[in-house]
């Protein structure tokens, strides 16, 4: 029952200072719990409004090894369902609507006079990992058929309304190896011939990059791996259409052999399709050596070529490599790290920071409070990084609607959307940091409430953070609010 009583206990933290009354910019977009017995009217005057159920997933703590009991948490959203449980509101506020308030029912909307960025035009750096092989399962379509694209489409643009920046594509086969229920695939196919010169099909890459810009996520394209898990086994394909596989070490020759004319063509074919600029080559939580060897590797053969990395110890063990766009674990952020981030600021990189299956809090799992992921939205803003990466959007265990467990991971780590297209309450909250990013940046921009927002960001602090309860997240949510959020005439 602990589980229960987290979730609720949340609930309660949540809603607003007075019931169902909201104070939104013009163009946000804005979700909230509706306390019990209050009732949303019908949409007018341009806005959109949803109304949704919390439905109950079940859930263990526990590593898999112990799982024994289950508890459940308040989490799938479902919109137009009048199940009698705790229930949320989206509120999009129209562009060009006057300021002032506006009752829907017992829903009191108070538009301020403020608009804000479009979400298509706004510099923060979202990215949060898209599997589309985990669609293909549910959807039971064959992957990158006309099917399996169109089951995607709702998923990707969904994802899109948040700001997503970056598309994930993968160039190899496993580069995760088999941490998920369904293994990526390759997006590019590696043949080697019988004379041992290299092909490469880049069919299946090339329109699903397509088909993400088409949804409005991107520019940017991150391709993953050239360090990939399970000891850096690389695969490769015959003319027979058999798969063939080895293990190379990075800085080994067998590496090079198999990743230089790769880097070479890829580098050649994204001139080629306008991509070249907006493209990474990404590497996922490797070690320093591993690093700095496939750092060389790109550099001296595929130059201007752009590299990302997600380290999951701290900063100054990639010294000298200069990803251009790198993102920190937060249990490594510290002071130190900041003043290396005002270096790569001023050589024009990119920072960000994220979490995975730690911390315990501030996250997203099922358990966690709301208001965590409300932090993690902002935070990237009041911090001076310009972003922040998850890395599952919708990594599914076998059965999340059922059961949000998956492996040795905390519940709710690999997915935050639902396989019937259902939002997390985690999702929508951090929506709601992410509006409040933006808000942060716009009105720095004007200077005319620093000392305000100077205490709003004291408020943000990574290491005081760790570990932290329901409340606390609550009461700087709250606090940021106010400010963000003041009345102008």
């Amino acid at each position: 029952m602990t589980a229960v009583k987290i979730s609720l206990f949340a609930v309660i933290f949540a809603l607003p200072s007075f019931a169902l009354e909201l104070t939104a910019w013009k163009g946000e977009t804005v979700n909230a719990f509706i306390p019990d017995g209050d009732k949303v009217g019908r949409a007018s005057n341009g806005f959109g409004i949803k109304v949704g159920a919390l439905k109950s997933v079940q859930y263990s703590q526990a590593p898999k090894i112990w799982r024994k009991t289950f508890s459940n948490a308040l989490d799938r959203v479902v919109w137009d369902d009048n199940a009698a449980t705790a229930r949320v509101v989206q509120v999009n506020v129209p562009r060009k609507i006057k300021s002032g308030v506006y009752k829907f029912g017992d829903l009191r909307v108070k538009v301020l006079n403020r608009t804000i960025t479009p979400v298509s035009k706004r510099t923060y750096h979202l990215d949060i990992w898209q599997h589309p092989w985990a669609i293909a399962r549910t959807s039971k379509t064959k992957p990158f058929s006309k099917e399996h694209y169109e089951a995607m489409r709702p998923f990707w643009c969904e994802l899109a309304s948040l700001g997503q920046k970056v598309i994930t594509t993968t160039i190899v086969r496993y580069p995760w190896s088999r941490q998920c229920t369904d293994a990526y695939d390759t997006m590019v196919r590696h043949i080697k011939m019988d004379d041992g010169s290299w092909k490469f099909d880049y069919t299946i890459f090339d329109e699903y990059v397509a088909f993400a810009l088409s949804c409005g996520i991107g520019p940017e394209i991150a391709c993953f791996s050239i360090c990939p898990w399970d000891g850096g086994r690389i695969w490769w394909e015959t003319p027979d259409g058999k798969h063939h596989s080895m293990r190379a070490k990075p800085g080994s020759k067998e590496y090079e052999e198999y990743w230089r004319p790769f880097l070479v063509d890829f580098a050649k074919h994204l001139k080629d399709k306008g991509w070249f600029e907006k493209t990474t080559v990404a590497l996922d939580e490797r070690s320093p050596e591993e690093t700095k060897a496939a750092a060389e590797l790109v550099r001296r053969v595929a130059p201007g070529i752009r590299l990302e990395l997600a380290g999951n110890r701290a900063f100054d063990a990639f010294v000298g490599i200069d990803p251009d766009v790198y993102s920190q674990s937060m249990e490594h952020v510290s002071k130190k790290f900041f003043e290396y981030v005002a270096t790569r600021k001023a050589k024009g990189l990119k920072t960000t920071f994220y979490v995975c299956n730690s911390p315990l809090s501030p996250n997203t799992f099922v358990f966690s409070s709301p208001d965590e992921g409300y932090w993690l939205g902002l935070y990237p803003a009041v911090a001076g990084l310009d972003g922040l990466l998850r890395w599952a959007y919708n990594s599914w265990p076998p059965k999340p609607i059922e059961n949000a467990d998956y492996a040795g991971l905390f519940a709710g780590d690999t997915f935050l959307v639902y396989p019937d297209g259902s939002p997390s309450i985690r999702l929508l909250m951090l929506q709601n940091g992410l509006e409040a990013a933006e808000k942060y940046k716009l009105l720095r921009a004007e200077g005319k409430c620093d000392d305000e927002l100077d205490k709003v960001a004291k408020l943000f602090d990574a290491k005081k953070a760790l570990w932290k309860k329901a409340p606390y997240f609550t009461e700087i949510r709250e606090e940021s609010d106010k400010v963000l959020n003041k009345t102008v005439d």
